[in-house]
């Protein structure tokens, strides 16, 4: 029914421990606890901690202080670039990082897409075989899309991620 394109046998191991090793990586991440932003942000959050007046950050950053003001104010409304948040931290003598953290299992992210896929392509070919008069059962229909969902997650890449064939995301 569905024909996916062959990785050359000798790509795949490689391919696969790469694979596995960005989703160990990001999987690692899921159980770190990360504190919740303070509402003021961290740049004013830890120079107050500091008892370090915004004039004496904008020396430490080479700035203005009116320049540290607006910096912190867009911390706080979420509006300020990475870059600016690593001069300022290191002007406040702190390590800077940030983290995507999934909210589930990188696998069983991929397991719902696949499964997400794989019901809305079973669903458009059940419907031309119910109109031809070919329909299954729910138990087939369900066994099918069990089966094109493992293919799915297989395959991977542009299958899973992909667009359905009228150009929609899914």
């Amino acid at each position: 029914m569905y024909s996916f394109k062959k990785i050359p046998r000798k790509l795949q191991p490689v391919k696969k421990t790469v694979l596995r090793q960005y989703r160990e990586l990001v999987d690692a991440v899921k159980g770190t606890l990360f504190p919740s932003i303070p509402k003021e942000g961290w740049i004013r959050t830890v120079r107050k901690a500091l008892d370090m007046s915004g004039a004496q950050l904008a020396e430490r950053a080479g700035m203005t202080r009116n320049r540290i003001s607006v910096l912190e104010r867009r911390e706080a409304d979420g509006d300020i670039t990475l870059n600016q948040l690593k001069q300022l931290a290191e002007a406040l003598d702190c390590d800077f990082s940030y983290a995507l953290k999934p909210k589930k299992a990188v696998s069983d992210i991929m397991q719902e897409r696949a499964l997400k896929v794989a019901k809305i392509e079973v669903k458009k070919a059940s419907k031309n075989m119910f109109l031809e008069a070919q329909s299954v059962s729910q138990e087939k229909e369900d066994i099918l899309i069990s089966e094109l969902a493992e293919e799915i997650m297989r395959a991977g890449g542009r299958k899973l991620w992909g667009k359905s064939r009228e150009g929609k995301v899914f």
